[in-house]
């Protein structure tokens, strides 16, 4: 009797931890709500610093102009192979 009452009470206690520890009610620490500005921008900070640092050291292709070339092939081969108009759509 003594002894299957211990496992019961034991049984009760995991359920009581497993339950605390998905309460969304419990209290958050001070220091674990507060991340602060440099915290919480450190990756967009790094990411503009390393930017900037191989931008001015290695030869980066300007963007805007290859998206602009790669525009105008892709018209050129779109009228290259294009259906010529019948005459019913005129």
């Amino acid at each position: 009797m003594i002894l299957a009452d211990f496992a019961f009470n034991s049984v009760n206690l995991s359920d009581q931890n497993i339950s605390n520890s998905i309460n969304p009610k419990k209290k958050i620490r001070s220091t674990e709500k507060k991340m602060g500005i440099i915290r919480s921008s450190f990756s967009f900070i790094m990411g503009t610093v390393c930017g900037i640092y191989i931008a001015q050291t290695y030869n980066v292709p300007n963007i805007k102009k290859l998206g602009h070339c790669a525009v105008s092939m892709a018209k050129q081969v779109e009228e290259k192979y294009r259906k010529p108009k019948s005459r019913d759509d005129v």
